[in-house]
Formats: structure tokens, C-alpha cells, sequence
């Protein structure tokens, strides 16, 4: 009888533990990545449903990311000024970018590949070289697809928002980042821009690109400073402070600009000008690698947000990449070397986020990605803006001394300490 009821009482259990476990099984996976939130903003077939061989057709989904970092966790040490930057009731440092991802409408027939493009300054640049296609930031059509090679193969395609200046217009793809104060007080600091004109002209912008930079403090800025020389090592030759303003030419009138230099006597085409000003109100521009970060994480390794919405690269209960990949072409793979350099590949769950990189035409290089006042835009050209250097120490996958400074170590030196180097 005794028997009877330890017996009844077992089945009664692993019934219960049955269930339990059935629940489990139902109940979504426990969300690690630091994307809090996907907001789906478009959902269509891309290129009008056309099919690309034996992989079908394709979706194209566009929205937002919503990112919550932990500025105590680990992984996210290396962000400069994370710890100055605004919090909310969480203690977590949020922020959002644009998304636009190409997905097989069927994932199963797919290559369960996920390749994401750290775009060039907001602009979208695989299509054009993997596919021969036009250059587009919003791809929808047949001609967007090019020759279909990468959707022939059966990748899904990722990009999203990152570097912070990238003004808006032509398509290209945001980012909202915080700013960092002291006490809730501004901070600020110098910042330089080198310019060179190709025709003589009296006003002439000093952010640049499709940048939006750091504006000046104060227009009347008394303590800025133009300067004037004709090669990068030449003596530098100010120009007097009454003769130049913060300033731009409309036609005969003088309009106020903190983007453009007004000079009474005009800007000499060759020569390499210089502004030294103070700013306000650093962004925190690291926060725009941990974006990548963590927008790969979210579709590579999960299936559901925060809030529970599904990740688009999500079906039967989990993923669907089996491999993710990352490229960058130029600025875009000093932007991959710098986040390997600095181990920001690695999320906060402890992942290496992409398993592959692709870093074409980058040398050696990494960038202004991640220090007080950076501007992703910039980098360094023949004559100009040497102040935001690409090619500094280490610039091997190997152990090396720098004899100047007597630096030690390699690119991939804090990668290797973090996990599994991607290929």
C-alpha cells in the first residue's frame, strides 16, 4: 500500500515535471542581447517578389533598433564616456538606429547565413559589390538586386545605423546617440578641422562630408583659431581673428553658420586650413560600435526581444543563422578591425557575435570610433586632417614593438583573450 502511493506520488512528479518542461518549451527563450527592442516599421517583398534561383523570393523589412546597455558590464568597459552618459530608471544606457534587412521569404530554403554590411557613412555599398547593382540606400527593386549572386547564394543581408554624424538625406541610415555630461553639466573640449578648397571662395564648410560634427560652443568664439599652411609639416600661419567668423556666404550676405569659416580675404585653393575651436556636448560614439554589436547579436543568437516580438530571422523557435559574416569596404573595415582591436565583437552574454569579417581595402587601419569628440566621418587623407589618425600602433595579428613609443602588442591581442577569433 505504502508502495501504491510513493509509485502514485512518482507518476504524479514526472507528470507535473512533464508539464513543466513541456512550458518551458513553449515559453520563449531567454533574451541576452542588449537590443531591448525591434520595431517593424515596413514589411514587403523585395524586388516585386521576384524569385533568385533555388532560394525564391525575398522580403525586405525595415524599421528600428532600440538598444539598453549595461555601462557596468564588462564588455561595454571599453566605450569611452559610457559611464558619463544619461541612464534610465534601469540604470541602462538607451539609444536606436534604422534597420533595413533582406530575408528569403522562405528561411529554410535559404543558406542560413546572416551578412551584415557596416555601411560607408550611412550608405549601403554590398549590393554594388557583390552583385554589380547601382549604388542605392534603400534597396526595393529588381535593379537594386543587381546580378542576384548573394541572394542567388541565400544570405540574408543586415545593415543598421552606427556612426552618429552622418547627417540625413539620400536614404542614409541613422543613428540617435547620447551625450555625455559631468554631473549633468555640458562638457567641453578643442576639436580641429582641416579643409582644403579647390577654387578660391570667401566662405567654405569645415565639417566633413555629409557630417554633422561638433558645432562651436559659442559662434563668437574669441578663442578659436584659423590657421593657414601649405603641406602637412609646414609652419602654420594664423590669420587674425577679426578677419575670419563662423560664418557662410548667401550670395552678398553673411549668414551665421557653425558649419562654415567666412575669411575677409578668401580661401586659396592647395593651401591646408585649419580651425581650432572649443565644442560642446561630446557624443558617445563608441556606443555606435556596440551598436553593431548588438544588432548582430540580436539576429543571430535570439529569437525574441525584450517585449517578446519576434526576430525576423526567427521560425520554429529559434534562429535561423547558423553563421554570421560582417564586411566593410574602406572606413567601414577600419570600423571592423577597430571593434576586433578593442574586442567589441564580443557581447554581453560573452559571444562572438560574427564568425567572419571581410575587411577590404583597409590596410591596417582603424579610426575615430571611440574617444571623447570623435567624428566617424573623418580620417585621414593625403594632405588633410593627419589630427585623426587611421594607422596607429599595433598594425599586426602578431605580436610587435613599436621602438618609438615601446607599445607591445597586436590587433587581435584582446579578441584572443575574449573567445574565439572570427576567421
Amino acid at each position: 500500500m505504502i508502495a501504491d502511493r510513493l509509485a502514485d506520488r512518482a507518476h504524479g512528479w514526472r507528470r507535473r515535471q512533464g508539464a513543466l518542461l513541456a512550458l518551458l518549451i513553449l515559453l520563449p527563450a531567454p533574451v541576452e542581447a542588449a537590443l531591448e527592442r525591434i520595431e517593424v516599421l515596413e514589411r514587403a517583398p523585395f524586388a516585386a517578389g521576384a524569385a533568385f534561383g533555388s532560394v525564391g523570393s525575398y522580403e525586405r523589412i525595415a524599421g528600428r533598433l532600440h538598444f539598453a546597455i549595461d555601462p557596468e558590464d564588462p564588455a561595454n568597459a571599453p566605450i569611452v564616456d559610457l559611464g558619463l552618459a544619461p541612464r534610465d530608471g534601469r540604470g541602462l544606457v538607451t539609444f536606436g538606429s534604422d534597420f533595413i534587412l533582406l530575408r528569403p521569404k522562405d528561411l529554410e530554403r535559404g543558406n542560413h547565413r546572416l551578412l551584415y554590411e557596416v555601411n560607408n557613412r550611412g550608405n549601403l555599398g554590398a549590393l554594388a559589390f557583390f552583385n554589380e547593382a547601382g549604388w542605392s540606400n534603400d534597396p526595393v527593386d529588381a535593379a537594386d538586386a543587381g546580378n542576384g549572386f548573394l541572394l542567388r547564394q541565400g544570405y540574408s543581408l543586415l545593415w543598421s545605423g552606427w556612426n552618429w554624424d552622418v547627417l540625413p538625406g539620400d536614404d542614409r541610415l541613422q543613428i540617435e546617440l547620447p551625450i555625455a555630461t559631468e554631473d549633468g553639466a555640458p562638457i567641453t573640449g578643442p576639436v580641429a578641422a582641416e579643409f582644403v578648397v579647390g577654387q578660391w571662395t570667401r566662405s567654405a564648410p569645415f565639417m566633413w562630408g555629409h557630417s554633422r560634427g561638433y558645432p562651436p560652443a559659442s559662434l563668437d568664439a574669441p578663442d578659436a583659431r584659423l590657421t593657414v599652411r601649405d603641406e602637412p609639416g609646414g609652419e602654420r600661419r594664423e590669420i587674425a581673428r577679426d578677419l575670419w567668423r563662423f560664418a557662410r556666404l548667401e550670395g552678398d550676405r553673411l549668414v551665421p553658420d557653425p558649419a562654415h569659416v567666412f575669411h575677409v580675404a578668401g580661401f586659396e585653393p592647395g593651401r591646408i586650413y585649419e580651425v581650432v575651436y572649443t565644442a560642446q556636448d561630446p557624443v558617445v560614439v563608441g556606443l555606435g560600435l556596440a551598436a553593431i554589436r548588438d544588432a548582430i547579436s540580436f539576429f543571430r543568437f535570439e529569437t525574441v526581444d525584450w517585449t517578446g516580438a519576434a526576430n525576423p530571422l526567427a521560425e520554429s523557435g529559434s534562429p535561423d543563422p547558423e553563421i554570421a559574416l560582417i564586411f566593410g569596404i574602406s572606413q567601414s573595415g577600419r570600423v571592423i578591425q577597430h571593434m576586433l582591436w578593442q574586442a567589441l565583437h564580443v557581447d554581453e552574454a560573452r559571444r562572438t557575435t560574427f564568425d567572419g569579417a571581410l575587411i577590404h581595402v583597409a590596410g591596417a587601419g582603424k579610426g575615430s570610433f571611440n574617444h571623447r569628440f570623435a567624428q566617424t566621418t573623418r580620417h585621414p587623407s593625403q594632405l588633410e586632417d593627419h589630427q585623426y589618425p587611421a594607422d596607429f600602433f599595433p598594425f599586426t595579428t602578431t605580436p610587435a614593438h613599436d621602438p618609438v613609443t615601446g607599445e607591445r602588442g597586436d590587433v587581435l591581442a584582446r579578441a584572443r583573450a575574449a573567445g574565439p577569433l572570427p576567421r
